[in-house]
């Protein structure tokens, strides 16, 4: 191998002939680099290096010919942090003749190099070898403003977000006390002055209360702390509640509200109910606000299926003011409205829209505002959603009654571990007259689905010792199996669209959501044991034991799982307040001890129970940590202790309620 002549004054002075290690276009490359470029032979002597590699060694070291590169690194890492840990590498890296990019050299002087390693094989025979060396210091440097500055606008949005909570608190705290005198002084003998007085206090405080939601519900999906909480629920009652909502709301104001809903969206469907509520009322407010006369449309209607997967299109159309073309750019930004003239004729804060279109954003969805015949404004957005395949409809009638089917002679196998969940379903199916077997982990289950046929498995996705759609897969695979045609429904908390084809592969056939009511429950009953398929009327439930739950908790759901039947609602008080506070030790162990994975599963199969004693808020919460756990691969452990010292808070505020409603309880049990 040709090797340079002369000193370190005149290495690449000489012409390059071919039998060189490199050919005149890359020597070129080499020379005219910002890279220092040296090349070894094949005993790790030098042969070659540029101008810029000799400026990284300084004018006091002459880089001759077959100097060792021994020399040379030694050279290189004087000042360096760490020298000896450098030169280790290099030794290992010579011996092993292996390619290595990025070896860092850092200096005390804050200079920054990085290295990069190239051996030189030909028809596998080891030519030599090439160094590059690169001055990081100033990209290093840019990096470091960089993720400072990243840090400091983070710190700021955290600062803006501890100030808004602080400050939403301290506005919150005294304008609720006005609120509740107001209504207090509402209910005592006014003369008709006093009424207005009264009337145009009430109307300042709730725009001043609506005013602090909005601003603290943007400051929350700006800081990305909105979560999208998926759960089964039936559209067509949650549309017509808000019709009916507005409706007293527009009171004798000469304003019709109509709904109108697409006959072939029949079934319950899984999302964020929450948000969507949220995002109809922020149009409907809008269009209250902003039509004097006239009509409001609400219209849905599916734009597409696919699988279990819907698509659906929401209107809200106007026949109010209107939106001149010129200003559809802003009405979606924070703190903007159409034209000045509206703020100060109409009010309100330019948020509700931002606030919107970003839930629909973050549930996938667009909304845009389209041109309707008839309309003035028509806001249209789309959701997409999870088609249950379970009828929605019901058909109560006056004094109508259900109509009981027959479930004799069916046998059901119930693969359930929580033990308020096993209480539940065991009463459920004792009171529709259900023969059950129950297992409480994946091993038994597999045992007495390999040993008799059942008419129909309930199976909870996540159990001990063998998951629900592991079993499924070992069901389904044998045709020789007594089961391998049984209906299989699998019972989840987490309604996940991604859960939904993986039950589907596995090969379940069903999905019921928890917490799920007696109805619900009811409807699959019938739909897989009900052998002449005879329709079940629901009836409305009706309070007829007397017995009210505490406001404090969520009494809508509460009447609608138990049914009035306080016994057993009783019961599960009762072993809610057993287990509950056991169960947040085991998590918060959990949780001390970083353990995630494991921490997933307990909050996952603990969340339903909160909703069965009336704590439905704290179900979402226990699905916030959950969503947590699961998009975070670096986790920051200070945000899950926030999360679940936030919800032991709470339960702690909320367990001496339970427990005197369960002491209320006791004289039905």
């Amino acid at each position: 191998m040709a090797r340079i002549k002369g000193t370190r004054k005149h290495p690449i002075t000489r012409s390059i002939s071919p039998p060189d290690i490199f050919s005149l276009p890359i020597s070129a490359y080499f020379q005219h680099t910002n890279a220092g470029i040296l090349l070894l032979d094949v005993e790790q002597h030098l042969v070659w290096v540029n101008a810029v590699f000799q400026q990284f060694t300084g004018d006091d070291f002459d880089l001759v010919p077959d100097l060792p590169f021994a020399f040379i690194a030694r050279h290189l890492a004087r000042g360096a942090r760490n020298p000896e840990a450098f030169l280790a590498t290099v030794e290992d890296l010579l011996k092993e003749k292996n390619p290595f990019f990025g070896l860092e050299l850092r200096f005390c002087d804050g200079r920054i190099f990085e290295l990069n390693y190239t051996p030189l094989w030909h028809n596998g025979i080891f030519n030599g070898s090439m160094w590059q060396v690169t001055d990081v210091s100033r990209r290093q440097l840019q990096q470091a403003t960089l993720e400072q500055a990243r840090q400091q606008a983070e710190d700021a949005q955290g600062a803006q977000k501890e100030f808004l909570a602080s400050m939403s608190h301290e506005i919150r705290t005294p304008l609720n006390v006005i609120i509740g005198m107001t209504h207090l002084l509402e209910e005592t003998n006014l003369d008709a002055r006093q009424q207005d007085y009264i009337n145009i206090l009430k109307h300042s405080s709730n725009i001043l209360l609506g005013l602090i939601s909005d601003i603290l519900d943007i400051s929350k999906i700006e800081a990305g702390e909105f979560q999208v909480n998926q759960r089964e629920f039936n559209l067509t009652a949650l549309v017509q509640s808000l019709r009916h909502t507005f409706e007293l709301k527009l009171g004798q104001r000469p304003v019709k509200i109509s709904a109108t809903i697409d006959p072939r969206i029949q079934n319950h469907l899984v999302g964020d109910d929450t948000l969507l509520n949220q995002i109809l009322m922020n149009l409907l407010g809008n269009a209250e606000k902003f039509t004097p006369e006239g009509e409001i449309a609400i219209r849905v209607t599916p734009e597409s299926w696919q699988d279990d997967k819907v698509w659906v299109r929401f209107r809200v159309c106007d026949t109010g003011i209107g939106i001149s073309n010129d200003k559809l750019d802003l009405i979606f930004k924070n703190y903007k409205q159409a034209e000045q003239e509206i703020r100060e004729k109409y009010g309100g804060t330019g948020l509700g829209l931002a606030i919107s279109k970003q839930l629909i954003e973050l549930q996938g969805g667009a909304i845009c505002v389209e041109e309707t015949p008839g309309y003035n404004t028509c806001f249209s957005f789309n959701l997409p959603f999870i088609d249950t395949h379970k009828s929605a409809v019901v058909t109560p009638g006056p004094g109508s009654h259900r109509k009981q089917a027959s479930f004799s002679g069916s046998t059901v196998l119930v693969i359930e571990d929580n033990a308020m969940n096993l209480h539940y379903i065991n009463s459920l199916l004792e009171k529709y007259n259900v023969q059950h077997q129950l297992a409480t982990n994946g091993p038994d289950a597999l045992y007495f689905l390999n040993s008799r046929q059942y008419d129909l498995v309930l199976i909870d996705i996540r159990i001990p010792g063998l998951n629900g759609l592991e079993l499924a897969g070992l069901i389904r695979e044998d045709e020789d199996k007594p089961n391998v045609a049984t209906p299989l429904v699998a019972t989840t908390a987490l309604a996940m669209e991604n859960t939904f084809a993986q039950a589907r592969q596995a090969g379940i056939t069903d999905i019921l959501t928890k917490p799920y009511t007696p109805d619900q429950l009811l409807q699959v009953l019938n739909k897989y044991l009900n052998e002449d398929e005879t329709e079940l009327i629901m009836e409305e439930t009706n309070n007829m034991s007397g017995f009210e739950f505490h406001k404090d908790l969520d009494v809508k759901y509460l009447n609608t799982l138990y049914e009035n039947n306080i016994s057993y609602a009783a019961d599960l008080f009762e072993i809610f307040l057993k287990t509950i506070r056991e169960e947040l030790v085991k998590i918060q162990a959990l949780v001390d001890a970083r353990d995630w994975e494991l921490l997933k599963f307990q909050v996952h199969k603990l969340k339903p129970n909160f909703s069965m004693v009336g704590l439905t808020w704290i179900s979402a919460r226990m699905q916030n940590l959950e969503n947590t756990l699961n998009a975070n691969t670096s986790l920051p452990p200070e945000e899950v202790d926030a999360l679940f010292a936030d919800i032991s808070a709470e339960v702690e505020k909320f367990y001496p309620i339970i427990e005197a409603e369960y002491d209320r309880m006791k004289i039905y049990q």
